[in-house]
């Protein structure tokens, strides 16, 4: 008897198995719609240092805190927005490769045919006094070229215990 009623069971869902495949989004857990992307691992007696954007969660920028591109590219009708991004995206990566573990953040401002980028630096005295100076007449050529505008680098050096927003 119990064999007849799983056979009429199976016979039974596969009759309704498409409007059960439809009808998926039946859940019996708890809906959460809360963005963990770039949520810090609190540390257990609070030694655990975040630089400010760190600190801030990914939902605030826009308006706590600021985007570290400033370009007019995203504005509605623009056209060449996606150039700009991989542009940004570039100058992003050779500058993180010319200046290897020197540089904690860049931000990138472009204003009419110039391209300021602001890099800060937590390495006080870097081995070999010259080198920094050389890297950023080297770096500005560079870019200048591939690009085809002006770029500037500006370097902003600060402490090692200047650059934490805070501890958590």
């Amino acid at each position: 008897m119990n064999i007849a009623k799983s056979v009429a069971n199976k016979k039974f869902l596969l009759t309704f198995a498409p409007t059960v495949i439809k009808c998926s989004s039946l859940h019996a857990t708890a809906l959460l719609c809360k963005s963990q992307a770039g949520k810090h691992k609190i540390s257990k007696f609070n030694t655990k240092p975040l630089t400010y954007d760190q600190a801030m969660k990914p939902d605030a920028i826009g308006w706590k805190k600021s985007h570290l591109t400033f370009h007019t590219g995203n504005l509605h009708g623009e056209e060449g927005a996606y150039q700009l991004m991989y542009e940004d995206k570039f100058i992003r990566n050779f500058i993180m490769g010319t200046f290897y573990r020197m540089i904690s953040g860049i931000v990138i401002k472009r204003r009419f045919n110039i391209v300021d980028v602001i890099a800060t630096s937590d390495v006080s005295v870097p081995p070999g006094g010259y080198r920094m100076d050389f890297l950023i007449g080297y770096s500005e050529r560079l870019l200048s070229a591939y690009l085809k505008c002006v770029v500037k680098i500006h370097m902003v050096k600060i402490s090692v215990d200047n650059s934490h927003y805070k501890y958590i």
